[in-house]
């Protein structure tokens, strides 16, 4: 918990640390994409009547297939409560496959004009 500044953030990605990997399905993407909403609200634990956007962790969790559950997370609050928590590192990876889902949808339909 709190704030955390830097120049930036690398993950390991590289193909020789993964296995058995497949393409995303990406109308499972564009569903989640059309399904969960992104919010504006205030933080009840920040003390503050600032407004900010993002998603409900809340949201996501119902609606993840299995091979999307690694967006899920969890801290622990400061009364030791559990909070749902997401990774939106991965986020961006959903947002990808829907986008990759628009434009083949987007190409079908442009070929039908032809």
């Amino acid at each position: 918990t709190g704030v955390v500044t830097g120049e930036k953030f690398i993950n390991s990605s590289d193909s020789r640390i993964k296995a058995a990997m497949e393409n995303v399905d990406h109308a499972k993407c564009a569903r989640l994409v059309q399904d969960i909403q992104p919010q504006t609200y205030r933080r009840t634990d920040l003390g503050s009547d600032t407004r900010r956007i993002g998603y409900l962790a809340n949201d996501w969790d119902p609606e993840l297939p299995t091979e999307f559950r690694n967006i899920m997370g969890s801290t622990i609050a400061e009364d030791g409560t559990e909070l749902l928590a997401l990774d939106y590192t991965r986020i961006v990876a959903v947002l990808h496959g829907s986008l990759l889902s628009t434009f083949a949808r987007i190409e079908a339909l442009e070929s039908r004009l032809s």
